[in-house]
């Protein structure tokens, strides 16, 4: 049975589309592996409760891509003994008992008897321990239900590149189940049809860019990264480039940038190695390039220290007098997990939450998350998952950008929010206003990530670049790290310049170079006449109209054909009779 999307649930309400929508838009030509996103574990997030049901799962992670996870966390279970084993199931539709008969390669053994039931949805699960599962989750559905989602989201509004981090184990003995599983070698080790690189590398051959990818885009960069649309193009300033007598340049370290990957490859999705079992050591992941990046290569771990009321205490990023990349490098930067403190009310909890999420991403850190949120998964109640994500927005304030609701006024309307501002009494985040307040402007020096001055004088968003001092230019932050540092060289002007207790906007606000004085709730740089991207004929689209409704229309996902990995971890308290696997795979959400 085939499983889709429940399009009738609005999950993300028109701002945080907008939210969505220009923080990866700004983000657009900054490379990968500078960019922060939410990420989430999916054993805590959707099976968390123990309950391994196709349905639900299918509703949990389409909940959790509409709202704004693009890194998920999978456990996946290799067990030698499985793999080549045939089983057979037997049961009646009301049956509450179901026997499974197993012949193996090694041992014959005794039917077991599995307890089963028929769950709200129609669908017979199945008690194994402390779990209960449906018995038609395969290897084969986590790639079906992202192929489904890519297809349905492949329009310039509603792109977004997504990572998957696998993590290989190994499954106990089920003569042993409470021991560690032994080393896997040899002809215990996956086949080739059976490797997890070559089941996803088929099933998303369209949308993977891979590690063979990559290499071959460094290798030349004339014929790759710079052969695209300059709006396309990674900023150099964040990796190293060499060049050859030839003038052909090339890169050791470089990454795409996301517009390059989402709109000149059309690929959607990176998928690396995570923690990896000691056993599994034989395992060769240079089979894999085709599809899957080795161990680690998309992940750096960042050590922090975050208080139970959600302060960062160690472990930011920010380096005061760096002025490169390489000095505050914050390369795939991903955070452990964040304390959940216990003990307080609901509210308090998301609040301590909230405050520790702004702080490590405006650190250069992605954040994920990988507790159940108050026992409660994503399928049974998204607002809690919803909160998380949006609280890793690190460029607006709370509510903000205003105008993402706006919907009357004409022309010159003084009503219109359409230009940003970095309030420094909201800890550097960003408002929209009237573009025809007078403040002064935030100016990069050259082409630096870090580096910033302030405008000379205070005026109209429209005069802002004339402002700028020589050798500097308008200019608007691109990540949360690069907003840390604008924050933190305002505050260190003197008070006639920047004064946080004055009543003067003047003095607390700063122009940045985005606005969305094109098109509603279309944000885009470059000044006061920069057209919005989605408008393929400007002249044929009313100028002031609400963008959002259109984008919250394409941006609904259909899931079809649940595709789903599942472990229930039947091995640790039952017989191997008692699973279902596919090729010796068993697949569970990722612990992180």
């Amino acid at each position: 049975m085939s499983v889709t999307y429940d399009s009738s649930a609005t999950l993300v309400n028109a701002t945080w589309v907008a939210v969505l929508l220009s923080e990866r838009d700004v983000a657009g030509q900054i490379p990968l592996n500078f960019v922060t996103n939410p990420a989430v574990s999916l054993s805590a997030a959707c099976f968390g409760n123990g309950i391994y049901d196709k349905t639900e799962a299918a509703q949990c992670v389409s909940n959790l891509l509409a709202i704004g996870y693009r890194r998920l966390g999978l456990d996946l279970y290799w067990s030698p003994d499985l793999s080549s084993e045939t089983s057979t199931v037997s049961s009646t539709s009301q049956s509450s008992t179901v026997t499974t008969a197993a012949t193996t390669s090694t041992a014959d053994a005794e039917p077991a008897t599995i307890t089963g039931f028929d769950d709200s949805h129609g669908n017979t699960l199945y008690e194994l321990g402390p779990y209960r599962c449906t018995d038609d989750l395969d290897p084969y559905m986590l790639a079906q239900i992202l192929a489904g989602y890519f297809q349905d989201t492949n329009s310039r509004l509603t792109v977004y590149t997504t990572y998957l981090v696998l993590n290989l184990h190994v499954a106990a003995s089920d003569s042993a189940p409470d021991y560690p599983a032994s080393a896997v070698t040899g002809d215990q080790l996956p086949s080739e049809n059976e490797r997890v690189g070559s089941i996803l590398g088929t099933a998303l051959r369209n949308f993977i860019y891979s590690p063979v990818q990559l290499a071959a885009d460094r290798s030349n960069l004339n014929e790759s990264w710079y052969k695209v649309d300059q709006s396309y193009m990674p900023i150099t300033e964040y990796f190293t480039v060499h060049e050859n007598e030839a003038g052909e340049q090339s890169t050791p370290d470089g990454w795409p940038s996301s517009k390059y990957i989402q709109l000149a490859k059309r690929d959607r999705v990176f998928i690396e190695y995570g923690s990896v079992d000691p056993q599994l050591a034989d395992y060769d992941w240079s089979l894999d390039q085709d599809s899957i990046f080795p161990p680690g290569y998309l992940t750096s771990a960042a050590n922090l220290s975050v208080t139970t009321n959600g302060t960062l205490t160690s472990g930011c990023l920010y380096e005061p007098k760096a002025t490169a990349v390489s000095q505050a490098n914050s390369s795939w930067a991903m955070t452990h997990g964040i304390p959940i403190p216990g003990g307080l009310p609901i509210h308090d909890t998301m609040a301590s939450i909230s405050n520790a999420l702004s702080d490590i991403t405006s650190c250069g850190i992605s954040p994920i998350l990988n507790t159940t949120l108050f026992g409660e998964t994503a399928d049974a109640n998204v607002e809690h998952y919803r909160n998380f994500s949006l609280s890793t927005s690190w460029a607006w304030a709370l509510g903000e950008p205003r105008d993402a609701t706006y919907g009357g006024g004409g022309e010159g309307d003084p009503k219109y929010d359409r230009c940003a501002i970095m309030d420094l009494t909201s800890d550097g985040q960003w408002r929209s206003t009237n573009c025809t307040e007078q403040r002064r402007g935030a100016c990069r020096i050259g082409n630096s990530p870090f580096s910033w001055v302030l405008s000379d004088t205070s005026t109209y968003f429209s005069n802002v670049s004339d402002t700028c001092p020589e050798g500097t230019s308008f200019a608007v932050p691109r990540t949360g790290l690069e907003n840390k540092y604008l924050h933190k060289h305002l505050l260190s002007l003197p008070e006639k310049d920047i004064n946080l207790a004055s009543t003067d906007a003047v003095l607390r606000e700063v122009f940045l170079d985005f606005n969305s004085i094109d098109v509603t709730s279309c944000w885009v740089s470059g000044g006061p006449k920069a057209a919005c991207p989605y408008a393929s004929d400007p002249q044929q689209i009313e100028r002031k109209t609400v963008l959002v409704a259109a984008i919250a229309g394409i941006i609904i996902l259909i899931i079809t054909a649940l595709t789903f990995f599942v472990k229930c971890n039947a091995n640790r308290r039952n017989s191997r009779r008692g699973k279902r696997v596919i090729e010796g795979w068993e697949y569970e959400g990722v612990p992180s």
